[in-house]
């Protein structure tokens, strides 16, 4: 909430719809902020190809027989269709993802309501079995890091929303604490309610639906977590996309990006691109897709709370929009606790999965390789010296 709050403090000639990367190359220098933007644009490739991988693999709870080719071609469709929506504008995509998120809300709802009248077992117990590991945290981590990613590039689209200064931090104090809830009180009903923590598995809540509400509530969940994947991808294909243009429009992607929908005013070769590469990472195993993902994301999310930081001493103070509490203190805290999540993922990570973990590394490792290729080519492009 921070970081999001913080990136409507931009000067009003700063383009809107890359903020994020402008506040922490503000904030921290040319060469991180160029780090800041490699990693964000991996990020965005990643972490949006694990909704249609969900999505291929959800399919499983109604066609149990569905092929690994047969789930691609469902994601690849997935991808098509919300492409589609996004091309079309923010209106469309706003509308559709409010719809869904009330369609998902409601049997979370009852599954909760549907619990407390069912309790048998003690839904704490997990939290305080035997045998845990840090390996087991920092895969839990990994998970909760996916979770809440995406906070920082809500101002990407500030440029089409409307008041973006009142509005975003508004809308974040509101949706956070029901999102927290979302998570936290549908598990502890399933705890409390059916049990059997240890075997739990993918579409967990739809198995404990139809336990709790029969195969109406059970298939309504199954629905939902469709519609959650469906949500979080338009968002997202909508910030990144937007993302992505303004790299283009700086000239650091290909000018032909640049090029609006004469229609619809956005930026559908973006949209096409990204959804050529989701089809591609579509046909990757969920998990090695999160972890490459969470350490990029984690080192960009960093990023950007240390800007925070860098920001106190580059930047004069400004008042205007959210401070976040407690000042210097809070803002330490705040960089701490993402540095010390991230770390221990990154040791749980490569651990268990090295070559996972590899790839990650050389994502990271490519924005300096990328960094140094541009110094270069600029140095070739400067004009001679003029000559007394």
């Amino acid at each position: 909430m921070g970081r999001a709050a913080w990136d409507q403090k931009l000067p009003s000639q700063a383009p809107k719809s890359a903020t994020p990367i402008l506040s922490l190359e503000e904030a921290l220098g040319e060469f991180w902020g160029f780090q800041a933007g490699v990693w964000s644009l991996i990020s965005s490739v990643l972490d949006n190809a694990l909704y249609p991988v969900l999505f291929g693999s959800a399919l499983r709870y109604w066609f149990p027989t569905l092929s690994a080719f047969e789930s691609w071609l469902a994601a690849v469709g997935f991808i098509v269709l919300l492409t589609w929506l996004n091309v079309r504008g923010i209106r469309l995509v706003g509308a559709v993802a409010v719809a869904l998120t009330l369609f998902l809300v409601v049997p979370l709802a009852l599954l909760v309501g549907a619990a407390l009248f069912q309790i048998r077992f003690n839904p704490f117990v997990p939290f305080t079995a035997s045998g845990g590991t840090w390996d087991g945290l920092g895969a839990g981590l990994a998970l909760a890091i996916w979770f809440y990613a995406g906070y920082p590039e809500v101002s990407t689209a500030a440029a089409e929303i409307e008041q973006p200064q009142r509005t975003i931090p508004l809308v974040l104090l509101i949706t956070t604490p029901l999102v927290v809830l979302s998570y936290i009180l549908p598990t502890l009903a399933g705890l409390a309610a059916v049990g059997g923590w240890r075997e739990w598995a993918s579409g967990q809540f739809a198995v404990m639906g139809e336990v709790l509400g029969g195969k109406l509530l059970g298939g309504w969940l199954f629905l939902a977590s469709i519609a959650s994947f469906v949500a979080i991808f338009m968002a997202y294909l909508l910030w990144w996309s937007r993302l992505a243009w303004a790299f283009a429009a700086d000239g650091f992607l290909p000018a032909g990006l640049i090029q609006l929908h004469p229609r619809h005013n956005t930026p559908h070769r973006v949209l096409i691109l990204y959804a050529a590469i989701y089809a591609l990472l579509a046909a990757f195993p969920f998990q090695d897709l999160l972890i490459v993902d969470v350490w990029v994301f984690g080192a960009y999310d960093l990023l950007l709370v240390l800007s925070v930081l860098g920001a106190r001493a580059r930047v004069p103070e400004r008042r205007s929009g959210f401070i976040i509490p407690a000042g210097l203190a809070g803002v330490w805290a705040n960089a701490l606790i993402v540095a010390a999540t991230w770390a221990v993922v990154l040791c749980s990570t490569a651990r268990q999965q090295p070559r996972d973990a590899l790839v990650g590394l050389l994502a990271l490792l490519l924005g300096f390789l990328l960094y140094g290729l541009q110094k270069a080519i600029r140095r070739q492009q400067l004009p001679p010296p003029m000559r007394a």
